[in-house]
């Protein structure tokens, strides 16, 4: 749901004024973030409400120190930083399945006025033909067919459905973007406390009150694409020697721990030098090349064995062990034939990250081990878009 928040120049001690275009009274999951957030920086603050045109002109202005829920404009960049992303946004193009075949050209667009879609249409000089004041209107005006397609937040569509009694098989809905939404600060604001976006940023994970989880749609889409590709490479022979050589060198926990520090110290310091051997291992060699197949659309490989030990790799992970993490415990020794996590936003690469992870299993039926697909979700679903059906199919290789 997007929202609005404004913070007044202030002293630590002055209740900071914020600002929302929802009730006041709404406790949505992102102000009960910036609730957590504020109380744990000992920043008192007060509810405003202001509308999205206003917050940016105020910004630019020096009126205000910062305005959530944002994305980062361009237009905006030259006043201010965005903090790390505070939850996602699924933005998906929507349209009646009577409106499907037409150019998009001839499809009539509608959007809620200053919002983020109105705002990137209007970046794209895209027409758009109804604007309202709501996610609900904008859902009726489809619903009643005075617009043919809309861009809006999965959650936020499907909400405001049910809400309206839609039958949503009624309506073609495609991935488009993931869109992270944060809280822009000005400069003026950021100068006079240096530290305090970093803090800011440092509690935005203990604060949040939702996942950046998969819809069902995307989960089964993924699942389709990438899920027979990682059990076909789990099975090939020279992962499967790899695993049974491991499990005949089994290390002691000391013997692990030492191998894992040494590996995160080197890759702190930019040296890497465990890493970049196990890199330039053959298997690992070949674990590059299956990755490059997919133009993109897998991040990282990760092959573990029984004891969660790197065997081979396809980039430089941050360590060695994986046994504490849930890729390995959540298929390592059980029934689980496969794991697909939480949506991880890299702002190192500004890209969605997901992993799934499998059991390598012999044909004895023992588990060797884990394999794990470091996936880019945006570059995935799009490929699944264009090379599937929206409705949930994607083709594989």
């Amino acid at each position: 749901m997007l929202t609005a928040l404004f913070i007044l120049s202030i002293q630590t001690i002055t209740p900071a004024q914020m600002a929302t275009n929802m009730p006041l009274d709404n406790q949505d999951a992102s102000r009960r973030q910036i609730d957590c957030i504020f109380q744990r920086m000992q920043q008192p603050y007060q509810l405003l409400s202001l509308p999205w045109l206003r917050a940016r002109q105020e910004i630019r202005l020096n009126r205000l120190d910062g305005y959530f829920s944002a994305i980062l404009l361009s237009e905006m960049e030259p006043f201010g930083e965005l903090s790390a992303p505070l939850y996602l946004e699924n933005w998906y193009w929507i349209e009646h399945l009577q409106s499907v075949k037409l150019a998009v050209h001839e499809k009539a667009l509608g959007a809620v006025r200053g919002s983020h879609q109105q705002k990137w249409f209007q970046l794209m000089a895209e027409t758009v033909t109804s604007e309202v004041n709501t996610d609900e209107e904008l859902v009726r005006l489809l619903q009643l067919k005075r617009v043919d397609r809309i861009l809006m937040d999965l959650e936020a569509f499907q909400l405001n459905a049910e809400r309206l009694g839609l039958d949503q098989s009624d309506y073609q809905l495609s991935f488009f973007r993931y869109v992270p939404l944060g809280v822009y600060f000005s400069n003026q604001f950021l100068q006079l406390r240096p530290q305090f976006l970093n803090r800011f940023n440092a509690l935005i994970a203990g604060c949040s009150q939702q996942s950046f989880a998969l819809s069902p749609q995307e989960q089964q889409l993924i699942l389709q694409r990438f899920l027979p590709q990682a059990q076909a490479l789990s099975r090939r022979q020279d992962v499967q020697q790899a695993l049974g050589a491991a499990k005949q060198q089994l290390w002691t926990e000391q013997q692990i721990l030492q191998q894992d520090q040494q590996w995160i110290e080197e890759v702190e310091l930019g040296i890497a030098t465990l890493a970049k051997q196990m890199l330039l291992s053959p298997l690992s060699l070949q674990l590059q090349q299956f990755q490059h197949s997919f133009a993109g659309q897998i991040a990282e490989i990760i092959l573990m064995d029984v004891q969660g030990r790197n065997v081979a790799i396809s980039e430089i992970t941050s360590d060695f062990w994986q046994g504490d993490e849930a890729k390995y415990q959540q298929v390592f020794g059980t029934k689980q034939s496969y794991f697909l996590d939480e949506v991880q936003f890299d702002a190192s690469t500004a890209r969605f990250l997901t992993q799934l992870s499998i059991p390598v299993i012999a044909a004895d039926g023992r588990q060797l081990g884990v394999l794990t697909l470091g996936l880019d979700v945006e570059t995935s679903l799009q490929y699944c878009q264009l090379n599937g059906d929206s409705i949930g199919s994607c083709d594989t290789q």
